[in-house]
């Protein structure tokens, strides 16, 4: 019995669950109706883990150590400027204690789909800084910052 191209192909193809890029939501905290108007977000946390071994013996021990957290945020200023009420809340060392954040995700098509929440706790603004490039003349603001603590 011969198959034709057309059949194979129909049996290969398997569609995958689709994405929409205008229902892909990243949503930063409310800090006073600030527009943040966020172009890029990333956030990594690692943990030290020393590995010892026994002499004289095969077994192998891990240790957990310290960890630590760092966030980029890139962002165009627009609007109503530099993101004083951002600042203001991340900037203080000494309000570390109580600095938290909570990034909302979601991915989907029309209803986006929740992915769930990062928790950040421990907060803080390393630095800030700004640049322009004369071939489009926007403004970018730059935040590096620091965290303790990760919870989904």
């Amino acid at each position: 019995m011969a198959v034709s191209g057309r059949d194979v192909y129909e049996r290969v193809v398997d569609l995958g669950t689709p994405l929409a890029a205008d229902a892909t939501r990243l949503i930063l905290p409310d800090l006073g109706n600030e527009d943040l108007l966020v172009q890029n977000f990333s956030a990594q946390y690692q943990q030290n883990i020393n590995r010892l071994w026994e002499v004289g013996s095969s077994k192998t021990y891990f240790i957990a150590g310290r960890t630590q957290g760092q966030i980029q945020v890139k962002r165009v200023i627009a609007g109503k400027g530099v993101s004083t009420n951002f600042i203001k809340t991340y900037g203080d060392v000494c309000n570390i204690q109580n600095a938290r954040m909570t990034i909302s995700l979601s991915q989907g098509c029309r209803d986006a789909q929740d992915k769930g929440s990062l928790n950040f706790e421990g907060v803080v603004i390393t630095s800030v800084g700004y640049s322009v490039a004369a071939a489009d003349m926007i403004i970018n603001e730059d935040f590096s910052m620091l965290f303790a603590k990760l919870s989904f």
